[in-house]
């Protein structure tokens, strides 16, 4: 049995739909629901009434559901007691950190600490998805993400402890060579967009931008990818419009694009840091309250 197909059950439990319980999991539905019949056949009976909409549970696995929450929390509360006691003095803190932040605040973050405390780290990095996905499953104490309150990164993390550290601005971007495209474009002349592959938390982003405007910009897909360092690079090309995080252009690249089409298409971000709300050691409420202090 694996941890994971409890924490599956839980959130097909709380939001009723494999879709968004699939969504929330990071998982594609299939592989969601093959975990759910995994944890079926471990436990020799059906927790899911079958073709039910909205999902409801079985006798059985209502009678499974506290059970699970308990094991879950239990199992977690214990792994972070045991590495507390086996770190006590070269503690591990376990980090998750988006492509874009690792590049940007790492640096910073280890500073926080200062050189003489003795810290080891593991860091997980990836896009967005990626590493909140890793996080909720419990394969990191502290995730380093951006989050917008207008559209909130993931409902799972209101369970978490929530630190601002500070602003970002998340707005489209063309190559200083290529002039605007046009931005933001006509039916006749559409400008070529360089856009976050579907799923990512950034083309979230965009569509709520898109959202708030009056005149909704017209738009041909020119590239998508789920990586801002990959788009930006296309943007400094010259190939299209592409937003960004202000965080993701370096002084290297700021020399190259600029922002284009003003206020109206920008999205105020905050870069933060979540944590658990259980003990997790030393080490990480060290690290937890310099993030803090660094952000008053």
């Amino acid at each position: 049995m694996d941890i994971r197909w409890l924490q599956d059950f839980l959130a097909l439990a709380q939001l009723r739909n494999f879709t968004r319980a699939a969504e929330f999991r990071n998982l594609s539905q299939a592989a969601f629901s093959r975990r759910i019949q995994s944890l079926e056949h471990w436990l020799g009976t059906a927790l899911v009434v079958k073709g039910s909409q909205p999902v409801r549970l079985t006798e059985a696995g209502q009678h499974f559901l506290d059970e699970a929450a308990t094991s879950v929390d239990r199992l977690l509360s214990a792994r972070a007691a045991i590495r507390s006691s086996q770190f006590e003095v070269m503690s591990q803190i376990r980090l998750a950190m988006t492509n874009v932040l690792a590049r940007s605040d790492f640096r910073r973050l280890l500073g926080l600490l200062g050189p003489t405390r003795r810290s080891s780290f593991s860091v997980l990095v990836g896009t967005t998805s990626e590493v909140t996905a890793r996080f909720l499953a419990g394969d990191a104490d502290i995730l380093l993400a951006h989050d917008c309150p207008a559209q909130p990164l993931h409902e799972g993390l209101a369970q978490h402890d929530r630190l601002r550290l500070r602003g970002d601005r998340f707005q489209p971007y063309a190559a200083v060579s290529a002039g605007d495209f046009g931005f933001p474009g006509t039916e006749s002349a559409p400008f070529p967009l360089i856009a976050y592959a579907q799923r990512a938390y950034f083309a979230d982003l965009f569509e709520h931008v898109l959202s708030r405007s009056e005149d909704r910009p017209a738009y041909r897909m020119a590239v998508q990818c789920d990586m801002s360092d990959v788009l930006k690079e296309v943007i400094v090309a010259g190939h299209g419009v592409g937003w960004l995080p202000e965080s993701a252009v370096d002084p290297a690249a700021a020399a190259l694009i600029t922002p284009i089409g003003g206020p109206g298409w920008a999205l105020p971000l905050d870069i933060c840091a979540f944590r658990p709300r259980r003990a997790l050691g030393p080490q990480v409420d060290a690290l937890w309250q310099a993030l803090a202090a660094s952000s008053a």
